[in-house]
């Protein structure tokens, strides 16, 4: 008896404890709200792994990183995982093009024959120079339907008006319509080899990422820490690129403006923090943490509405490789790039008035456009503005 009762004693000693420590135990079990709202949505669309970024009046006040960065060995994404951000690629290589013109070496609104070294036009309208404002607004008239996809072409071979290449170009005035191309946009990397004699990675490395401390690259080969390169997969879920396959993919590290012009079509590897202080830098007119990287009225010119500037006379959504997004938020312009590939999914909005900036990236979910921007993209972000946005 007297033994029943010294256990009985310890029974109710440990159920009181236990009882004390419930509420300390919920809440730490009780998940951040905004994360689960979050968690929800990537489960929802099918999200492999992803991380979203989102930064405030000057610094990063948020990170939530979801999922796998490699499936097979439960490898999770975290804050150093970087992702190949696709048609971003397009925004961030127009800063360094932008450094470029600020520095001389390059012209918006000079044929880029001159700084290509051959005759490069419209053979439907050979009397209008193609310029680099007209690439970096996707009305150069060049198309995507002809030879781009076939990489054993020459970029001369292509555009070159002393040989027949009408079906690499659309039947218009370049400036005069709006029509997205890769092409086009891949035409800066040419130029920036052309005009600087470097590799466009080590051009942009030099004068963007290291004085910023980014870590960054056009091939994942090029990268410091290979370990944090993730598989790619598509919207089913499958792998469609793995880690080895993306760290031994074909580099060229010479300077070949006749041959590097896909490079900065979507190409770049970056982690979002990263890509986050650019949309930051973007914000606060061209200065990060103190370093200037563009003077305010370059920030200013990339961003701006560009019908009637130069020789373009379209009504394009973009400034400089920058896009106009009017549909996030009611009332409210805010500007940046998406990138989507395969299954992979890369979002960068910012907004100036308000120094708020959002960096979504996937390594592979759902990526179906509704009006110009990923379904999902806009699940997330909505989330993120109403949280975020007034702090």
């Amino acid at each position: 008896m007297r033994l029943f009762l010294k256990v009985l004693r310890r029974f109710f000693c440990l159920l009181a404890a236990l009882m004390l420590l419930a509420p300390a135990l919920s809440g730490a079990e009780e998940a951040n709200p905004t994360d689960e709202a979050f968690r929800k949505i990537l489960r929802a669309n099918r999200a492999s792994g992803a991380a979203i970024v989102i930064a405030k009046d000057g610094e990063i006040v948020y990170q939530y990183h979801y999922g796998f960065a490699v499936k097979r060995g439960q490898e999770r994404i975290t804050d150093q995982t970087y992702f190949r951000i696709a048609s971003v690629t397009k925004l961030v290589s127009a800063i360094h093009v932008m450094q470029l013109v600020e520095q001389g070496k390059l012209s918006l609104d000079a044929d880029i024959s001159d700084t290509l070294g051959f005759r490069a036009g419209n053979p439907y309208e050979e009397d209008t120079p193609v310029t680099l404002r007209m690439l970096m607004t996707h009305t150069s008239s060049i198309s995507d339907n002809g030879h781009f996809p076939n990489r054993r072409r020459s970029l001369s071979s292509l555009i070159t008006l002393d040989r027949f290449n009408k079906g690499n170009w659309h039947r218009e005035v370049p400036g005069s319509k709006y029509r997205y191309s890769n092409f086009g946009a891949g035409i800066m990397g040419s130029l920036i080899e052309s005009a600087t004699g470097l590799n466009v990675n080590d051009s942009i490395t030099e004068s963007l990422f290291r004085p910023l401390n980014i870590s960054a690259a056009y091939s994942a080969g090029l990268l410091p820490d290979p370990e944090n390169v993730p598989d790619l997969y598509n919207a089913s879920g499958a792998m469609y690129s793995s880690r080895n396959q993306n760290l031994t993919k074909e580099w060229d590290p010479g300077v070949d403006p006749e041959f590097h012009f896909r490079i900065t079509v979507g190409s770049l590897w970056i982690r979002p923090t990263d890509l986050c202080r650019l949309g930051m830098m973007l914000c606060d007119g061209g200065m990060l943490e103190g370093r200037r990287v563009l003077q305010p009225e370059t920030v200013a010119e990339m961003m701006a509405l560009q019908q009637g500037r130069g020789a373009v006379t379209a009504d394009t959504p973009y400034g400089l490789c920058v896009h106009h997004e009017s549909t996030l938020v009611k009332d409210k312009m805010l500007y940046g790039h998406q990138g989507r590939s395969e299954g992979i999914l890369c979002n960068l909005y910012y907004d100036p008035e308000t120094r708020f900036v959002f960096v979504f990236c996937t390594n592979g979910s759902s990526n179906n456009n509704d009006n110009r921007v990923v379904k999902l993209t806009r699940h997330i972000f909505k989330v993120a503005w109403e949280t975020f946005s007034g702090i």
